[in-house]
């Protein structure tokens, strides 16, 4: 009983708050569902948390199109964040690499801190209604099972004092943002939610952002992981045209993707899901609790070309030229072939190997010309690393090529990210530059959620990072100063290169050129994989 009091509580706190009237001294602004009130920090943001996009997807409108919001009475208080999506509840662990400040522990349903009334988003501005300042938006990981905008790691409070306005959002995951489905009855259910909750923000934003200093015409929508996954649906989605005009995805190339498919076809996910729980109506599904959905075990996380959301994979638009037409911004980091792409087997992210006998890279290159381009002295560890990151690399360059081919007006850039976060010395030797830790640098935001001793190194790099990525959401072009008034290391973009070139952010920071035997295998070798 105790819990269940806890969690209504914990609801009415999260969306049915209203605040008196608001004091001069804090935000105010009017949205469709009525007024909010937020907070200014002690840096001066003004941040907006948990703003209603949609109506709650529980009941009738579970497994339905994000519905508009409904209307509330006073002003609403926008000082918290919004519920997170349901999701099985996040553990943490020290043999993982991902320690609490990228874990949403602590949020569960029986807290209320977890629920279907989730559809939210949070903002981070110091501009003022007019200003017209570059927007951008994040959209989260978790392998599209898990994850939040609560997240420390993804917060805007440090990227918006770098003259945009910075915005995340909350979107449905796994079977409740995925689930395609035909029961006995006929009737159906096509997926794609968690891609229209996406959207449905998108167009919250384009048409409320100037109230909070932002310009409407110029939205750059930023992912990682999942996230990463999501923009480039985007990219290539019909019923997201228009919505934004700037794309940055970062530790996933949905392009080239062979372990992971990022799209399926509709008859391929009914048929999974009517396998995993066909004894089960749409209306049963809809009269269950989120817990007992949850309990089912079937959690689904891949977009399904139903012809409108998504007419067809990333790497079909790109051949056929049916994407939005946008600047981009990619990239990756040694961990995310542990995870996605390895081309040679180097462990996982919870057990890296940490050495390799030449046989054994002999045994798993799955091309001779490998073992000649990366010649091994001792241990083979090192050149099985090498292999994967050109092969990271080279997947990134690759897709935005085929992108360029047929995108002229825009401009591409890739990068490779390899600097080790801090962490314990054992750590950093086991895990180096992991899934996820470059997102720190790129907002220029050091937690302190978990013990790291960050140095002068890091903000150094966290300042030329976030700067990229300003200057690319202000004109499309990384290029030009820091916050400090610097010259940045000169990014080419990738129209200009005639063979593989990248962005290395490391502990130095420069644009460097693949050798171009190396340069001509891998683009080979992407093409026919």
């Amino acid at each position: 009983m105790w819990k269940s009091i806890c969690g209504i509580l914990a609801v009415a706190m999260l969306f049915g708050n209203t605040v008196d009237a608001a004091s001069k001294d804090v935000p105010t602004a009017k949205v469709p569902g009525g007024k909010i009130q937020g907070y200014i920090d002690s840096n001066g943001v003004k941040t907006f948390k948990g703003i209603p996009y949609a109506d709650s997807v529980a009941g009738k409108n579970r497994w339905k199109s994000p519905q508009p919001v409904k209307k509330w009475k006073g002003t609403l208080d926008c000082s918290k964040f919004g519920q997170i999506a349901v999701q099985n509840e996040a553990k943490g662990s020290p043999a993982i690499p991902w320690t609490d400040e990228y874990l949403d522990l602590g949020m569960n349903l029986e807290n209320g801190l977890m629920g279907e009334n989730c559809l939210s988003v949070n903002i981070w501005t110091t501009a003022n209604r007019g200003d017209n300042k570059p927007v951008i938006v994040y959209i989260h990981g978790g392998a599209n099972v898990s994850g939040s905008a609560d997240n420390d790691v993804y917060t805007g409070e440090d990227i918006a004092l770098q003259d945009v306005v910075y915005v995340s959002m909350n979107y449905r995951v796994g079977i409740f943002g995925f689930l395609a489905y035909k029961d006995s009855s006929g009737e159906e259910v096509r997926g794609n939610f968690a891609l229209q909750d996406q959207i449905a923000a998108l167009k919250w934003i384009k048409e409320n952002i100037e109230k909070f200093g932002g310009n409407p015409q110029n939205i750059t929508i930023m992912g990682q992981s999942a996230g990463s996954i999501n923009v480039q649906s985007l990219i290539a989605s019909p019923a997201a045209k228009g919505l934004f005009h700037r794309a940055i995805y970062l530790s996933f190339n949905g392009y080239q993707s062979p372990t992971e498919p990022t799209v399926t076809t509709i008859s391929e996910a009914e048929s999974d899901a009517q396998e995993k729980i066909g004894s089960y109506s749409i209306s049963d599904l809809r009269k269950m609790s989120p817990q007992d959905v949850l309990n089912l075990g079937y959690n689904p996380h891949v977009a399904v070309i139903d012809g409108k959301t998504v007419a067809m994979s990333v790497k079909d638009a790109y051949a056929s030229g049916n994407f939005n037409r946008v600047d981009i911004l990619c990239g990756g980091v040694p961990g995310d072939p542990y995870l996605f792409n390895s081309v040679i087997d180097v462990g996982n992210f919870i057990e890296p190997k940490m050495s390799m006998t030449v046989e054994e890279f002999n045994s798993l290159c799955p091309d001779s010309k490998i073992a000649e381009l990366y010649p091994i002295s001792g241990d083979a560890i090192d050149a099985a690393k090498s292999v994967n990151n050109d092969y990271l690399i080279a997947s990134y360059f690759y897709a935005a090529k085929m992108k360029d081919s047929r995108d002229n007006m825009n401009r591409n850039y890739v990068y490779f990210f390899d600097h080790v976060i801090p962490d314990t010395p054992d750590r950093m030797e086991k895990f180096g530059a992991f899934h996820t830790s470059d997102v720190n640098y790129w907002l220029n935001h050091y937690t302190t959620k978990y013990p790291r001793d960050w140095q002068p190194i890091d903000y150094t790099i966290g300042k030329i990072m976030s700067s990229y990525i300003v200057n690319f959401a202000k004109t499309g072009n990384p290029n030009g100063k820091d916050s400090f008034g610097e010259d940045l290391p000169q990014w080419d973009e990738v129209g200009k290169s005639n063979g593989i070139s990248f962005m290395h952010i490391g502990d130095q920071i420069q644009f460097e050129k693949m050798n171009p035997e190396k340069s001509r295998f891998w683009m080979n070798y992407v093409a026919s994989h």
